[in-house]
């Protein structure tokens, strides 16, 4: 049984505010003693599951299975405006990225009013 993959579990759980039993009823997972097996390392998804979770908590399957410790994931209104922000044609996505860019600048008066 792996604490790690239980804790990543966790983490993203508690990142999107929900409850494990809210988790449990979002994944069809019995009920809450479910999830608190997991997250204690008593017990581990499936396979399937595994991917159910990556999509409910908003994070990929290598995550919650600690082969990409290094990446960042992101909050969920951050993803939630990635996805926006995707959907849009090219040339407005480059409108996006020059007001980034002028955020990420010295001078941030020019973009953001006081």
């Amino acid at each position: 049984m792996s604490k790690e993959l239980g804790a990543r579990i966790r983490a993203a759980r508690e990142r999107l505010h929900m409850s494990q039993a809210a988790l449990a009823e979002a994944i069809g997972a019995g009920n809450q003693s479910t999830v608190a097996g997991w997250e204690r390392g008593r017990t581990e998804p499936d396979g399937e599951t595994l991917a159910r979770l990556a999509v409910i908590l908003k994070v990929s399957t290598d995550h919650l299975l600690g082969i990409d410790d290094g990446v960042l994931s992101l909050p969920a209104d951050v993803a939630d405006l990635a996805k926006d922000i995707a959907g849009l044609p090219p040339s407005e996505r480059a409108v996006i990225e020059k007001i980034v860019a002028a955020l990420k600048a010295e001078d941030k008066a020019k973009v953001v009013p006081r």
